[in-house]
């Protein structure tokens, strides 16, 4: 069942928050162009890094023995990343040979959903309608149910039978070869997997302990998910909905064989997962999932500057500093490919939010214009059509033009040839139009 609120803004606030979201607007304008300027002056300067590291990247065949010859080169090396420093997780206890450790946490609870609709009235006010809907799902983080604006979901029970952080685990001695790997590129390595996970029976049943102290002192309220002053019609949509909910969220979960003897309740092991709580296949608001995965040992390339037995980011003449890692053996050509599709797919990306900015902050200046009419609302829906009609021309003309500026003060060799190109194409066929009307004789009168 849903829940819904209605409130009314009067005709003056309206107009006294419109006038507001003109400095708002002003304000989203100038930032949206100033990231199109920036934007383009950054994409150029990655485009000559790229340039320059590709012209003066050497490869380095053999990694394992340090080569003197090498220091203060850009390499691209391929190779082996391995370790033999044990990770240990701080909480459950197990330990795994591994470049990174990684926990994700997901506890089921109930969670609320808003929707809004609103609606001008005539004369200017405006009514808008809040839909408020819940339903369970597993969440990264605890929901406090307090906050619910449906009496008859505030202050449901929606606990947690563990409170655990997100963490994650690197080793402090990564190998390349004859090199040690920093800092830096450690974290660059990607290629995670499900973790293994082996629990002591000490382990398991101290953390079985504290869980099941933890549902003790909830009392009937862990098993108890449903709402107590719902109708039994509404009670058995609940259900049909929880049924579904908890279907699409234990698809993951894949319980494996231990050699633990004791018997937990409430911890389950699973393929690089620990479910905590009654059952897995059957979640019940509390209950928490942890995710392990691990990114062992293997062969990487890498693109980097060497400093004696290791490497550091190489930084261009324009100050801008270049690494690159990538899984398996990659050759340096096929890495500065893939940097430069990364380059352009973020200067595009960058550039839609820029135009998306304009256009906003338009909106929010002759926004006021618009909220002025809504005392007709049939005329202010038209004016509003057409004011998101010229917003959209300006914003795409605007953003045009500063790109194009951009282009002149940062790419002039590509960007003056390119204008004058444009300039002599209008005015050709300006001339060869007014010709085709001069040499087009007059139709004789009837």
């Amino acid at each position: 069942m849903a829940y819904t609120t209605t409130t009314t803004t009067g005709y003056g606030s309206r107009v006294k928050n419109a006038c507001g979201g003109i400095f708002g607007g002003i304000a989203l304008f100038l930032a949206g162009t100033v990231l199109l300027w920036w934007n383009e002056g950054d994409a150029v300067a990655n485009a000559k890094l790229l340039e320059e590291v590709s012209e003066n990247a050497v490869d380095m065949e053999n990694i394992s023995k340090i080569n003197h010859d090498f220091n203060g080169k850009l390499v691209h090396a391929t190779g082996d990343a391995k370790t033999n420093d044990i990770l240990r997780e701080p909480t459950f206890g197990f330990e795994v040979n591994a470049i990174n450790l990684k926990r994700t946490v997901e506890y089921y609870q109930w969670t609320e959903e808003k929707h809004e609709e609103k609606r001008d009235k005539l004369g200017g006010g405006e009514e808008t309608v809040t839909t408020y809907t819940y339903e369970k799902r597993w969440v990264s983080k605890h929901v406090n149910s307090s906050s619910f604006a449906d009496p008859e979901y505030k202050n449901i029970f929606n606990g947690t039978l563990a409170n655990l952080d997100e963490k994650e685990l690197y080793a402090k001695n990564v190998t390349f070869g004859a090199y040690k790997l920093p800092e830096f590129i450690v974290h660059s390595i990607s290629g995670a997997e499900a973790a293994p996970i082996t629990i002591s029976d000490d382990m398991l049943k101290e953390l079985d302990d504290q869980v099941a102290r933890a549902v003790s002192n909830y009392g009937g309220n862990y098993r108890s998910n449903s709402v107590t002053s719902k109708t039994q019609t509404t009670a058995k949509q609940e259900i049909v909905k929880n049924d579904t909910t908890t279907n699409d969220s234990t698809k993951a979960f894949v319980s494996v064989e231990t050699q633990n003897k004791y018997q937990a309740r409430y911890i389950h092991q699973g393929e690089g997962e620990i479910y905590i709580g009654s059952s897995p296949s059957s979640p019940q608001v509390g209950d928490v999932r942890v995710t392990f995965t691990v990114v062992k040992p293997h062969m990487i390339s890498l693109i980097a500057k060497v400093k004696g037995d290791t490497f550091q980011k190489y930084v261009g003449k324009n100050k801008k500093e270049f690494t690159r890692v990538e899984n398996g053996d990659v050759s340096k050509e096929e890495m500065f490919a893939h940097q430069e599709s990364e380059n352009n797919i973020l200067m595009w990306a960058l550039r839609i939010i820029g135009i998306i900015m304009i256009f906003l902050g338009l909106k929010g200046v002759f926004g006021f214009v618009v909220t002025l009419a809504k005392i007709i609302p049939f005329v202010s829906n038209i004016l509003n059509f057409g004011v998101n009609i010229v917003c959209g021309i300006f914003a795409f003309v605007w953003s045009i033009l500063i790109i194009a500026i951009a282009w002149l003060f940062y790419r002039p060799l590509i960007a003056i040839p390119l204008l004058l190109i444009i300039i002599g194409a209008i005015v050709f066929f300006a001339i060869r139009g007014k010709k085709k009307g001069a040499a087009v004789p007059p139709t004789p009168g009837v």
